[in-house]
């Protein structure tokens, strides 16, 4: 199969529906939180794990969300925490979140990762992997940050062949933010999740942001 076959939105949606038959998903699914066409070219990668519940009157199955960056189109109808995290770590890092190349590694919605039996986390996660191969080799696609959740770390990693740099505490307890090299030189940070640890505009977390990010003191006020 060809690169340009692999990353078609029709055949992505046919293997998105034929998985979600065969697997029993009943809440629906999304892959990509901004338009198709940012696997041609943008500036950051940020993945999280999979979808959460959706905002009231949301499609709920997406393969891409065409209008923009789905935080910043849903801002004002979300119910996740995350979407403010998104929004202010794009602002931190000078992004527009249309810039970014938005999604989850296990596509499939559910109530919360445990709701899914171990065979439906395997097929989403083999799905996800499948996509995000291909979606972060290529080179010259992708802009060299990729930034991730906790969850979502371990997939990243290990498609971009990466190794750890450095842990810093993220300023919650023993909470950390690991920084890792990917084999082309990507900057790969992991962050915890960002619905339960709010870290982009909270003092105690901006000396581990702005090491993470490579930002000079006094970049995250």
């Amino acid at each position: 199969m060809k690169t340009s076959e692999r990353l078609d939105r029709d055949a992505w949606e046919a293997r998105l529906r034929e998985v979600e038959r065969a697997g029993g998903f009943r809440q629906g699914y999304k892959l990509l939180y901004c338009p198709w066409a940012a696997l041609q070219g943008s500036h950051m990668t940020f993945l999280s794990l999979n979808p959460g519940r959706p905002p009231r009157e949301a499609e709920l199955r997406v393969v891409s969300d065409e209008r923009g960056n789905s935080y910043e189109v849903e801002q004002a109808t979300t119910r996740s925490p995350l979407t403010d995290q998104f929004l202010r770590m794009c602002a931190l890092l000078d992004v527009a979140p249309a810039q970014v190349l938005t999604g989850v590694v296990a596509p499939f919605r559910s109530d919360g990762w445990s709701a899914l039996s171990p065979d439906q986390r395997r097929a989403a996660l083999e799905l996800g992997r499948a996509f995000w191969r291909e979606a972060l080799a290529s080179p010259g696609r992708q802009g060299p940050l990729v930034v991730c959740s906790d969850q979502a770390a371990k997939l990243v990693t290990d498609l971009l062949d990466a190794r750890l740099e450095e842990t810093l505490p993220a300023g919650w307890g023993n909470i950390a933010i690991r920084c890792f090299r990917g084999a082309e030189d990507q900057r790969i940070v992991q962050l915890p999740h960002l619905s339960r640890f709010r870290l982009f505009g909270r003092p105690q977390s901006e000396p581990a942001l702005a090491r993470a990010f490579g930002l000079a003191a006094g970049e995250t006020a």
